[in-house]
């Protein structure tokens, strides 16, 4: 059913449900990249009005050969507790306006080791996340940070 060797997905949309979400990463678990943009941001699931984190967490929880993962729409710290404890081999990861607070930041960055690309835009991520995993950083080979909350002390 469907396509059984479809490993990478670039989707644009303007809406998106968890349902949706779980229902991908249960069908395709041999999924390595994922990259959903929907238009608006802070779009929650259009159904129960609810963040996409539990679709998201779906996605690392069964897909986890997952490599390159890039989300959009509401999402809390809640979904980066989900990255940083299922995406074991997440090397690369792309986030806008997404996340309650540092912590989700923390939680990524302490999660694993293999992530080398991070990129953030106009999330509530700051010094603290960055200075408590500065070890981590050493080893990444790409940082970008737009309009989060970093000083220069960082």
């Amino acid at each position: 059913m469907g396509c059984p060797k479809l490993q990478s997905v670039l989707y644009f949309c303007r809406q998106m449900t968890n349902d949706a979400l779980v229902s991908i990463a249960r069908n395709r678990s041999n999924m390595i990249r994922f990259c959903l943009c929907i238009i608006e941001p802070q779009t929650p699931d259009y159904l129960i009005l609810e963040p996409l984190d539990t679709g998201f967490g779906a996605i690392v929880q069964h897909c986890k050969e997952v490599q390159r993962l890039s989300l959009s729409g509401l999402l809390t710290d809640r979904v980066f507790e989900y990255i940083g404890v299922h995406a074991k081999k997440l090397e690369m990861l792309s986030l806008a306006f997404a996340g309650d607070s540092d912590i989700g930041l923390l939680y990524v960055l302490s999660g694993f080791e293999s992530l080398r690309k991070l990129e953030t835009r106009d999330c509530p991520f700051g010094d603290e996340a960055l200075l408590a995993n500065a070890a981590k950083l050493e080893t990444m080979r790409s940082l970008w940070m737009s309009n989060c909350s970093v000083s220069f002390e960082a």
